[in-house]
């Protein structure tokens, strides 16, 4: 199988400006190729609204419309700071000596 560069101004350029890219020379035929994720996916069933997508994009769509969350790409959660704990002078103190009477229990 032939593949082509986009060389316009190459000496050897077709109609469409592409040449051999044997001919332009500086590519192995081991050289990496560009890794594209593409945004089709086999047909699958959106669980909350019943309707089939082979789009990966139409279907994280409809989970926001659903009202849904797609696990594993909530923001929300790394950007809230963690709101402390409110504990009273006496529930600390029991706190301390629970976990102190833990460790010496080991």
């Amino acid at each position: 199988m032939t593949t082509y560069v986009h060389r316009p101004d190459h000496p050897m350029a077709n109609e469409r400006g592409r040449v051999d890219k044997r001919i332009v020379g500086g590519y192995e035929d081991n050289c990496a190729s560009p890794y594209v994720i593409s945004d089709v996916m086999e047909p699958t069933r959106h669980m909350a609204t019943g309707r089939m997508h082979t789009s990966k994009s139409e279907f994280r769509k409809d989970t926001r419309r659903a009202g849904c969350v797609e696990v594993g790409n909530e923001v929300k959660t790394f950007l809230e700071p963690r709101r402390p704990v409110e504990l009273s002078q006496k529930d600390r103190v029991e706190d301390i000596k629970r976990t102190i009477s833990l460790l010496r229990s080991r």
